[in-house]
């Protein structure tokens, strides 16, 4: 897949995207063709690798010459409850871009800060203007990842994020 150094998120990945991919995974067999996937889903491969990519980073899959094997986390984050799920998802993105900087930033800031702020933090760091080119996909990743594990407070009015109480 992607860059395997690379920390930096995938930002079309889904939540729902990434946890359905790893379902459809551990339902083939706990190994299934990326193509073959593509082709049951009926959307070409370019749509899904995004989210082949995001499932691998947080180390749900693995691919190896374009077949996609479930990991014990995986199958760890599929079979847990919501609590356990959303641990086992934390454990992950702490580690991964953008989230790592957002967290960084909610201790940085108590008054709280904007996915903006994450992408100027992100702008000079190579891979990171990804994030810089679609302000809004960033928010919305922001918000889906980090709200649904509680990792952050989040002000829709003022569109701020905050660190979690």
């Amino acid at each position: 897949m992607g860059e395997k150094d690379s920390n930096f998120f995938p930002a079309d990945a889904r939540l729902e995207m990434v946890l359905g991919l790893v379902e459809i995974v551990a339902s083939s067999g706990n190994r299934i063709e990326i193509a073959k996937i593509s082709q049951d889903l009926q959307t070409d491969v370019d749509r899904i690798l995004p989210v082949v990519e995001a499932a691998e980073k947080l180390e749900f899959i693995k691919v190896v010459d374009g077949e996609c094997e479930v990991t014990e986390t995986g199958l760890k984050a599929l079979s847990s409850r919501s609590n356990d799920q959303k641990k086992v998802i934390r454990d992950k993105i702490v580690y991964l871009e953008p989230f790592a900087t957002a967290l960084r930033l909610a201790e940085e800031r108590p008054e709280g800060f904007t996915a903006e702020d994450v992408a100027e933090r992100l702008s000079g760091v190579r891979g990171g203007n990804i994030y810089v080119e679609d302000p809004e996909k960033l928010h919305q990743l922001l918000v889906e990842w980090l709200l649904y594990t509680e990792m952050l407070d989040y002000d829709g009015d003022n569109r701020r994020f905050k660190k979690f109480t």
